[in-house]
């Protein structure tokens, strides 16, 4: 587990999520952004997704609603 991070890369959500940050799994990650998928779980969670140029900023609280966790 990382530290307590409040913002994460799509690499770093992979591991968080599925256990690894394989090419896979970091793939998956940006395929789900890019279709929107993150978004309803993202306002549930009562925060938003950050893309800044290129890069994706996801906050823990969507991880952890992800992983069932409060």
């Amino acid at each position: 587990m990382l530290p307590v991070t409040t913002l994460l890369t799509p690499k770093e959500a992979a591991r968080e999520i599925w256990g690894s940050d394989d090419e896979s799994t970091t793939r998956r990650v940006y395929r789900w952004l890019k279709k929107g998928n993150f978004d309803e779980i993202a306002a549930a969670a009562g925060t938003v997704i950050i893309k800044d140029g290129d890069r994706y900023h996801i906050p823990m609280a969507v991880v952890k609603a992800m992983r069932g966790e409060k």
